[in-house]
């Protein structure tokens, strides 16, 4: 089977190492630590005051973080002498190879793995599906937002469970402001799809 989406494409068999920074992949795994990143990218100019009084973390846990993100050049103190100084986000794509596929982690991916604590399904999926799964039903899911493709379609493409695809489409969703009212997800149901491939499952899924 072959995938090609916003994050995740096919590389070629030979690369089997996760590599990349320690704090860059870390924004996958900690969801205090990429609220802290996405909070000052949504929020240029954000102080350390500002965090502390937002972030499910202590004081010393925020300026541990801040400092981390800042060594990896994730994040720039934006003031002059003044202080608290303000920081804004850099945004950034940083891309791993899984068993010969290629995943991008950008600001977007980390900013659903903020909300994990509020959202458990992402950590679910993530954790027991895998970094490329959670990166695929991401880039879908959007797509799904689009028109594109159905929830059958990508539960099929992810392996993932019907309730366990419908659960991640609505935390996306709010996430990311998707649609609107009328169109949300959990008006979805079984019984709205088809089992037709279309243009997109085609282009997704490469039988071998």
């Amino acid at each position: 089977m072959s995938y090609e989406t916003e994050h995740v494409r096919n590389v070629g068999d030979g690369i089997q190492a996760i590599t990349g920074v320690p704090t860059f992949t870390e924004l996958l795994t900690n969801s205090a630590l990429a609220g802290i990143y996405t909070a000052i990218r949504r929020s240029p100019g954000i102080t350390a005051p500002d965090l502390v009084e937002t972030a499910d973390v202590s004081k010393k846990t925020v300026y541990e973080y801040l400092h981390r993100l800042e060594q990896a050049g994730l994040i720039t103190e934006t003031g002059d002498e003044t202080s608290p100084s303000p920081y804004e986000a850099e945004d950034f794509e940083l891309q791993l190879t899984i068993r010969g596929v290629e995943v991008s982690i950008t600001p977007e991916l980390v900013a659903v793995v903020a909300h994990a604590d509020e959202y458990p399904i992402i950590a679910r999926v993530r954790d027991d599906h895998g970094l490329v799964t959670f990166a695929l039903a991401h880039d879908l899911i959007k797509s799904h937002s689009e028109g594109d493709i159905t929830v059958r379609q990508i539960a099929s493409l992810t392996n993932l469970s019907h309730g366990t695809t419908y659960d991640l489409l609505e935390a996306l969703y709010a996430i990311h402001d998707l649609g609107d009212a009328d169109s949300s997800p959990t008006t979805y149901t079984p019984a709205d799809v088809v089992d037709e491939d279309d243009d997109l499952l085609t282009e997704l899924t490469d039988q071998q």
